[in-house]
């Protein structure tokens, strides 16, 4: 056993080995609290159920559109985006006039356990994905 005939021996390991998991428990719950609360709601991948569409949310910024034409063939759309988690506002921006109106625009977002519903700001049209 550890410092078997020395109390004061024991007591101050004790301390230590108290003290330094309290620090760490500390740290772990910061990270978790941080992380949940500036993390982006919107981050991974969505599936539209009507469409086929996959949407990709990523973290530094960009976003993937893959839609199927006609079932067969997929085209890749990069876009950008902002997202304003206090609003509940996702911004999508696009330099390419071919995607110019496939998402390119504003939404409210909301989610709802695995569905993200994108509800056009100007007219009201909601777009439904299913989380993947």
């Amino acid at each position: 056993m550890i410092y078997e005939n020395n109390e004061e021996k024991r007591n101050t390991l004790w301390r230590t080995v108290l003290s330094v998991s309290s620090v760490i428990i500390i740290i772990i719950v910061v990270f978790f609290v941080v992380r949940l609360f500036t993390g982006n709601p919107l981050k991974g991948t969505w599936v539209n159920a009507d469409s086929g569409a996959v949407l990709e949310i990523r973290d530094d910024g960009e976003v993937i559109l893959t839609e199927a034409e006609d079932g067969k063939s997929e085209e890749n759309i990069p876009m950008t985006y902002i997202v304003d988690t206090k609003t509940k506002i996702f911004t999508v921006q696009t330099d390419s006039a071919y995607a110019e109106g496939v998402l390119s625009g504003s939404y409210d977002y909301n989610i709802e356990g695995d569905t993200l519903t994108l509800t056009e700001r100007e007219y009201g049209d909601q777009i439904v994905f299913m989380r993947r």
